[in-house]
């Protein structure tokens, strides 16, 4: 999907029209051991549907709440801490964000799944507030990752990175608003560093 369309609503309407209600079959991060203090897990096959059942209804190419992501596309689910939701899971072929807008509500935890079929390769990584920069972690098609902070931290940035699929993205960060560079990109970091600046919602386009 070539097009993004973000359009600014506020307040709990915003939480309506984007599909962010709460997802009762998902669970909350489980806790990581006490002496790791960012915690990287690979989803179940009932943790990635459950994680797909959050998929946003409305997107142009027809696909509903619920079904498996296909092709060379990439899906992202955001858990917000005050709210204590997740928020809906949006695709790479759907318009949208994931997290929350005008709510000054940080990221906690957030889950990606790529699609099983299509051979993309797709690595990841995150920085947290008070923590740092975790290592990089590749999905491999068909399978998700949680990635979480033990100490609840906030995400402040994520690492994107693929070899064979150009990707743009964008962050919305606290007290500054979207930031993304608007360009197409193998490689490329949303969010902020060293700003003490918490990520609010994101987006990823391929």
């Amino acid at each position: 999907m070539r097009f993004r369309a973000l359009t600014a609503v506020s307040g709990l309407t915003a939480l309506t029209l984007l599909g962010m209600v709460p997802v009762a079959q998902a669970a909350e991060p489980s806790a990581p051991a006490a002496n790791e203090a960012a915690k990287v897990k690979k989803l179940s096959p009932e943790e990635i549907q459950t994680m797909l059942a959050a998929r946003a209804d409305a997107n142009t190419q027809g696909v509903t709440a619920g079904t498996t992501a296909q092709g060379r596309v990439v899906c992202f689910q955001a858990h917000v801490r005050n709210a204590n939701m997740w928020t809906s899971t949006i695709c790479t072929d759907q318009s949208g964000f994931t997290g929350s807008e005008g709510h000054s509500d940080p990221i906690d935890a957030v889950r990606f799944f790529v699609g099983t079929t299509g051979g993309m390769d797709f690595n990841v990584q995150t920085h947290w507030a008070n923590f740092g920069t975790t290592p990089e972690s590749h999905i491999a098609p068909g399978e998700g990752l949680l990635m979480v902070h033990s100490n609840g931290n906030a995400l402040e940035a994520i690492h994107l990175r693929s070899s064979n699929e150009s990707m743009m993205a964008s962050a919305h960060v606290k007290d500054v608003g979207w930031k993304g560079t608007g360009l197409w990109s193998y490689d490329q970091w949303i969010g902020s560093i060293g700003e003490n600046r918490w990520m609010e919602a994101f987006w990823i386009d391929i």
